[in-house]
């Protein structure tokens, strides 16, 4: 089963997409540019982030737009591809809702319609989608140069090989992913199938829209899965602090992107030979020693 996050999107904001754009693969050009067209024509800023103190902002950098430009999230943190992505952000951000640093669950503001489009966790987004199906739809991320950088929440099984049954349990994994077990496993404890499903009739129509882009995503041609960061230990708060410092730098301080990122670039070393953590996917494998920012 798996979780990850979403672009949802009140159909109010449809109209404005640039021509030609289709939603289920987008580029990140298109969704700065569509940001830009809903501001100019609107004149409201109608697209969110959760960068408030409870968001999730930072997996934001570190499953999405980092990988999406540079391809991985540690050795090239630095880099110029990682720093294009940063400008990225800096050039969506004045059609950002600037009460965007005070947000946490998007599906709130998208509610109030304080915002019509938002990047969040499925299941900070899932209020929304439960309470006005009819009113939004769910995409997939945008894709960058590197790929549709998203990051996935996954649950898996694997057989000891010291298990006294590995027939039973061959078994059991093929029960579980089934696509009526997979459906089950949704409706009792919201984490979508990693299988492609038919939804019937009896899931909700909310859970059945965050559930098909979720898929569509994994799917797309260009995925490029970014792990959730591993082996950081009592570290992890540091390591997104460096991602979350970097964003006020670069985007709300409109300090120098380069200069930033060596600054940073430096902490972020320390705090991976400290936690004496190896690279995780996109980053290739740094075997036993820690993942080296380039």
């Amino acid at each position: 089963m798996q979780a990850t996050y979403i672009v949802a999107a009140n159909k109010k904001a449809l109209p404005f997409l640039p021509a030609g754009a289709d939603v289920n693969a987008l580029t990140y050009a298109q969704y700065l540019q569509w940001a830009k067209n809903v501001k100019e024509k609107t004149g409201q800023a109608k697209f969110g982030f959760p960068a408030g103190a409870s968001g999730l902002m930072h997996r934001f950098f570190q499953g999405f737009l980092v990988p999406a430009y540079s391809g991985g999230v540690v050795t090239t943190f630095a880099n110029d591809d990682a720093a294009a992505g940063w400008k990225w952000m800096v050039d969506v951000w004045p059609y950002v809702n600037p009460q965007s640093t005070t947000y946490g669950f998007m599906q709130e503001q998208l509610l109030s319609e304080e915002v019509w489009v938002a990047w969040d966790h499925v299941a900070r987004l899932k209020d929304a989608f439960e309470n006005k199906p009819n009113d939004f739809v769910a995409l997939p991320v945008p894709a960058g140069p590197k790929g549709r950088a998203f990051m996935p929440v996954v649950a898996g099984l694997a057989i000891p090989k010291t298990a006294n049954n590995v027939n039973g349990a061959k078994a059991l994994i093929s029960y579980l992913t089934e696509p009526k077990t997979q459906i089950t496993t949704l409706r009792e404890v919201g984490f979508f199938p990693f299988t492609n499903v038919d939804y019937p009739g009896y899931v909700s129509p909310g859970f059945k829209l965050e559930g098909e882009a979720v898929t569509k995503q994994a799917n797309s041609k260009d995925a490029l899965p970014a792990l959730l960061p591993q082996g950081l230990g009592a570290k992890g708060g540091d390591f997104n602090k460096v991602y979350l410092d970097t964003f006020k730098r670069i985007v709300l301080n409109n300090e120098d992107i380069k200069k930033v990122l060596g600054d940073q670039k430096k902490i972020l070393q320390t705090v991976m030979t400290d936690a004496k953590a190896p690279c995780w996917s996109p980053d290739p494998s740094s075997g036993d020693k820690p993942c080296e920012v380039k």
